[in-house]
């Protein structure tokens, strides 16, 4: 319902986005889902001989910490994908002089120090 509802706020253009980012946040919980399940799983196989009285609840709680870090590990391969990082903003600056003229750019002048003046301390 919730991602019906983005689905649904977002435009034509950024339809494609959203629904990339909600299968790959839906994915990647999933995922943490299954690590958190083999860890559980390597975690009670570890501790095989003890006897553990622990409350389902407790075993749930165990398994779904890792859901959450896997939906946002997602969410940051997908926005990884989408980002294009080989292209500088130098690239789109088309405002710049162009046919090899070279412009002088003059730096501001150097502040000038105040002179300091020392008096002694009256007491």
């Amino acid at each position: 319902m919730l991602f019906k509802m983005i689905l649904d706020g977002s435009g034509e253009d950024e339809r494609p986005i959203v629904r990339g980012l909600l299968k790959h946040l839906t994915i990647g919980f999933g995922c943490g889902l299954m690590v958190g399940a083999v860890g559980l799983f390597l975690v009670l196989q570890a501790l095989g001989n003890m006897r553990l009285d622990m409350p389902i609840i407790f075993v749930a709680a165990m398994m779904l910490q890792f859901g959450p870090v896997g939906g946002l590990v997602g969410v940051g391969i997908y926005l990884s994908r989408i980002t294009d990082r080989s292209r500088s903003d130098e690239d789109d600056n088309d405002d710049g002089p162009g046919g090899g003229r070279k412009v002088h750019v003059a730096g501001p002048a150097a502040p000038r120090a105040a002179t300091v003046t020392l008096r002694p301390a009256s007491a």
